[in-house]
């Protein structure tokens, strides 16, 4: 197997990517409209989302659902949160939600109390709703995974620098995102080469690019953790953490001997069980300060293993190549290759 990128290399990997950007997102100002019937649910939810801060947060803006009281909200929300405690929106509410749809802004319904099947059919300019028994933590959990999709890739960012209570959640969102996309990366050139078992299930090529996806996912979640600075001094903290690469090769090594087939699945699955490991383990560093070692990344990878199979062989199906090859074909794989003839 390669060995892991130097430091110098690792910098060479992403000095092309615009790590600005991405922090001018997370600093971002956005605007959350919360309205219920008469503003204390709207009061009891911004609450809950402004756990883990001092004061609600000033930038979710609650109101009554009363002409005047809704003129006064932001015209450009990231959402607009209509909280009731019945399955049919009241008169006023349903105007609230008609404000929000004439301006072109999502909205989700949070239904609180009624938990029947019926009460969760998303209604006419719906975006979603979500049921919840109680304007508790419970009730944000739910919440947060319909309010981050709303916000998009960038706009979950500020989100989750801004309100604590939806952080698990973008995590989880970014991770996935990272890992599929290196499953996806692993599928694609894999189809273009044979790698046998016995040899290295990751070229060099394949680890540039994989390690490149990790380090834009481990500064996106340090970015949602609410951590700042110069993104040049951020990245390097990051770079040290990750330790030049060894942790990716750390993950893999402990994966290869766990993955007992011939071809394309294993390389596909040890590229996301990878990828979630070295989130997993960044997770933890930017948000309780634990030390990244290589047997908590182990660990981690050895959990995301069995997921990690499940999601190579679907891909390997839809692709066509969940054949198992014959002995011939097997055998084929560790014989060199013919020589072209020169005329």
């Amino acid at each position: 197997m390669p060995g892991p990128l130097k430091l110098a290399s690792l910098w060479r990997v992403v000095r092309d990517i615009d790590l600005s950007a991405l922090r001018l997102a997370a600093q971002a100002r956005f605007a959350l409209s919360v309205v219920s019937e008469n503003g204390e649910d709207a009061a009891a939810l911004q609450s809950q989302l402004s756990a883990g801060l001092h004061v609600a947060h000033p930038w979710i803006e609650t109101a009554a659902a009363t002409p005047e009281a809704l003129s006064n909200l932001s015209s450009t929300p990231v959402a607009g949160l209509i909280v009731t405690r019945s399955a049919r929106l009241s008169p006023a509410l349903a105007s609230a939600l008609q404000r929000f749809a004439a301006i072109g802004r999502p909205v989700i319904t949070i239904v609180v109390g009624d938990l029947s099947p019926g009460a969760g059919a998303t209604g006419p300019r719906e975006r979603a709703r979500v049921l919840v028994a109680a304007l508790n933590a419970d009730a944000i959990e739910k919440l947060a995974p319909a309010l981050v999709d709303v916000a998009g890739e960038e706009g979950q960012l500020a989100l989750a620098a801004q309100l604590p209570a939806l952080r698990r959640t973008v995590f989880s969102r970014t991770i996935e995102r990272t890992s599929r996309a290196n499953a996806s990366f692993a599928l694609t050139t894999g189809l273009a080469e044979t790698i046998p078992i016995l040899t290295a299930p990751l070229n060099l090529g394949d680890i540039v690019i994989l390690t490149k996806n990790q380090l834009m996912m481990c500064y996106r979640i340090a970015l949602a953790a609410g951590r700042d600075g110069e993104p040049r001094a951020l990245m390097g903290e990051i770079l040290g953490v990750l330790g030049g690469g060894v942790l990716f090769r750390t993950a893999a090594r402990e994966l290869v001997g766990m993955v007992p087939v011939i071809g394309i699945v294993p390389k596909v699955a040890i590229a996301y069980a990878g990828t979630q490991a070295i989130g997993r383990a960044m997770v933890a560093w930017t948000t309780e300060g634990r030390q990244v070692t290589a047997d908590a990344v182990a660990r981690y990878s050895r959990e995301g293993l069995e997921k990690g199979r499940a999601l190579a062989e679907r891909l390997a199906g839809e692709h066509g190549l969940d054949r198992k090859p014959s002995r011939l074909e097997r055998w084929k794989q560790f014989l060199p290759l013919p020589r072209r003839k020169v005329n």
